[in-house]
């Protein structure tokens, strides 16, 4: 299970790497290639997508899937705690930056 997470978080790296390196020549209009995140040791599938509709997966807090993949639940609890855990030390950092702020 474990190792099936760190490819995971692997492609999804990956997959915003990619994001960060055509936001600036695309439009939205043409299509990418991404790699699906289930996980899986023998996965190796590509996804072909818009930008738009990658980043329309990301708002959504999805992951990008193959047709027919799927990540387990155990993956999927993961990432939202890990999701938790993020938002509570931005939030955390905001309030000391707001209180040094006010002084």
């Amino acid at each position: 299970m474990g190792e099936g997470w760190t490819r995971s978080s692997a492609l999804t790296e990956v997959n915003r790497n990619i994001l960060l390196h055509v936001h600036d020549v695309d439009y939205g209009e043409l299509e990418w290639e991404f790699f699906c995140e289930c996980g899986h040791d023998l996965c190796h599938e590509q996804i072909f997508l818009t930008l738009d509709a990658f980043i329309a997966i990301r708002d959504r807090g999805d992951v990008v899937l193959a047709e027919g993949h799927r990540l387990s639940q155990v993956d999927r609890a993961r990432r939202l705690r890990e999701d938790a855990e993020g938002l509570r030390a931005q939030a955390k950092h905001q309030v000391a930056r707001t209180k040094k702020n006010i002084g």
